[in-house]
């Protein structure tokens, strides 16, 4: 067996984790191998100081622990409407304010016209010559009728 299949095993085999067969070729390996009884040895002792370690509780609620040392923070009505109302917002809005300005400065300030007074007298008269036809498209239903064949 090589060090390299028994190394990553050393600390399993020294706690007895592994299975008789591989128990034993590793037994075997670590007979011949000086570097890999050395290192079993390194492991072990390692191990046997992180038990040695005192166990740390940790507080059960989390939260609780994290509000006693925040404190509560107000209610800004600018920040939460600048988080509603992103830059796209923000520009399409002043975009129709300013259109809105415009608008109102245009009908404001535009100059009235004067309604006449009278209007002006017809001296002489004028004809208008109407022609009348019961045919709503005005001569066009054939190029309708065809049109819609087409289609």
């Amino acid at each position: 067996m090589k060090c390299d299949h028994v190394q990553p095993n050393l600390l399993d085999y020294g706690k007895d984790k592994l299975s008789r067969s591989e128990s034993e070729e590793i037994r075997a390996h670590l007979k011949e191998c000086a570097e890999c009884a050395a290192l079993l040895e390194e492991e072990i002792a390692f191990s046997g100081r992180l038990s040695s370690l005192p166990v740390e509780e940790h507080h059960s609620d989390v939260w609780a622990l994290i509000r006693s040392q925040t404190k509560p923070k107000r209610f800004n009505p600018t920040v939460w409407l600048n988080g509603v109302f992103s830059t796209g917002y923000k520009k399409a809005t002043a975009a129709l304010f300013a259109l809105a300005v415009i608008l109102m400065m245009l009908y404001t300030f535009n100059p009235v016209t004067e309604k006449p007074s009278e209007l002006p007298s017809t001296t002489h008269s004028s004809v208008v010559q109407v022609k009348w036809s019961d045919d709503p498209l005005g001569n066009q239903t054939d190029a309708v009728i065809e049109y819609i064949g087409d289609m």
